[in-house]
């Protein structure tokens, strides 16, 4: 891999870095699964946002969007893309060790970080290609949350594809208290998705899960 890249936090719409990070942003992700630029610009303003840019020669090549609340011990890693010219170089695995480094509390504690998956157990068309994706995630050390059925609450036209829950352990972690993963998802639904936090979906994802969240 050449010299290493720098990996900045994106702190503001209006710097020529902004563009560069949305282009990429709009060309990887699927259109469906997709944020809004006022609501992107709106992420990159909070404090409980990470929103990183990985830059060559001052050029930006892969992002990576974090949302780490306040007061709590987990975070969500919300989006990853590389530019398309420079995907295969392992620089998905570098901006993805790099980021969950990055993955702190206030007092500098690393935390667990959860991540929305396509499912590779749905019968689609880009199957092989979801399978794909999550053999990269295990291979960094990610995990999946066994029995759990992720439904992503957002807004939009059309369906959305069947999602697991990952997540990148801290500290060794093997399960997850029902309870504690029932707050998370609460927060999340609320602080990533504007959602309420009393949303039902939340006891439909939960529905078939023991007390004790597996991790797989």
């Amino acid at each position: 891999m050449p010299d290493p890249e720098n990996l900045e936090q994106l702190k503001s719409c209006v710097e020529p870095a902004f563009e560069e990070f949305y282009r990429i942003y709009a060309d990887s992700i699927s259109e469906r699964e997709q944020k809004s630029r006022e609501w992107i610009c709106e992420m990159v303003r909070r404090s409980d946002y990470k929103v990183l840019v990985m830059k060559r020669n001052n050029q930006v090549i892969a992002l990576s969007m974090i949302f780490l609340p306040d007061s709590e011990a987990f975070g969500l890693l919300e989006y990853m893309a590389v530019k398309d010219d420079f995907r295969n170089q392992g620089l998905g695995g570098e901006l993805f060790r790099r980021s969950m480094k990055s993955a702190l509390t206030a007092k500098g504690r690393s935390v667990p970080v959860l991540l929305e998956v396509d499912s590779d157990r749905e019968e689609c068309i880009d199957r092989k290609l979801r399978a794909r994706r999550q053999q990269f995630y295990r291979r960094l050390g990610c995990l999946r949350l066994a029995g759990l059925h992720y439904i992503l609450p957002l807004p939009g036209k059309g369906s959305l594809p069947q999602m697991d829950l990952m997540i990148y352990p801290a500290d060794n972690l093997q399960s997850i208290p029902k309870s504690e993963l029932e707050r998370w998802l609460e927060v999340i639904y609320q602080g990533v998705y504007n959602c309420s936090p009393g949303d039902p979906r939340i006891k439909q994802i939960l529905r078939d899960v023991s007390d004790s969240v597996r991790l797989e």
